[in-house]
């Protein structure tokens, strides 16, 4: 465990310590640089892990190995664009690989998979949002108003997220989250693009479902 003057120096370092300076430094395999730049993104990329892995075990994982990536391909880093960004794409990665990797261990056979691409006639009438809003809700009426009235905090809607089944989760956290489009998506999960399309809008359903049912069990309370 670290002593308490140690602990001081990271943290005031851990604020002050300029950005060029610290990935300079990780390309010289510092490891108090690499410290630094570890709790400084740490609570960030975090998140990343849990949106796709549902599971804080397995979010541990992510960020593990997460890391050992950043630090051994942060040469690669030319300072082109924004290295947050370019720290979310490894992270994003490493999470797909990661769950692709447990998929393939997996012996049963997804019943639900097996033509999923059938579940939508013409790809080109999903909608393309790039947000999950109220016109997520307004197909059932008043959803969007009484889930409103719900209140629900930021750790409660994550928890919902986290129900979604995972390669609907991906999806959803790949379209809704970092914004990529549906033909980078397919792409990047090895999959059709009307495929991409239809995850998106399971995963809507699900969470317009849950959000629902929540919302009805709060205020009936």
């Amino acid at each position: 465990m670290l002593d308490l003057n140690l602990q001081l120096i990271l943290i005031f370092l851990r604020s002050v310590v300029p950005l060029e300076q610290l990935i300079k430094e990780c390309k010289q395999y510092n490891k108090l640089a690499q410290k630094i730049l570890y709790d400084r993104y740490a609570p960030i990329l975090k998140g990343i892990c849990l949106r796709y892995s549902g599971n804080s075990d397995i979010a541990k994982d992510i960020m593990q190995e997460g890391f050992i990536k950043v630090f051994s391909q942060i040469k690669q880093y030319s300072g082109n664009g924004s290295f947050e960004g370019w720290m979310k794409r490894i992270f994003i990665n490493t999470a797909i690989s990661h769950i692709r990797k447990q998929d393939k261990n997996k012996k049963h056979i997804n019943l639900e998979e097996i033509g999923e691409s059938e579940m939508i006639q013409n790809a080109d009438d999903l909608e393309e949002t790039s947000t999950f809003d109220k016109n997520d809700l307004k197909s059932n009426g008043s959803n969007f108003e009484i889930v409103l009235s719900a209140d629900f905090s930021e750790t409660e809607l994550l928890k919902v997220l986290e129900k979604i089944p995972e390669k609907y989760r991906i999806v959803f956290n790949l379209y809704c989250v970092e914004n990529i489009k549906h033909e980078e998506i397919a792409e990047l999960l090895h999959v059709d693009l009307i495929t991409s399309r239809t995850r998106l809008l399971r995963a809507r359903q699900y969470i317009q479902k849950e959000l629902f049912e929540m919302s009805i069990t709060r205020l009936s309370m």
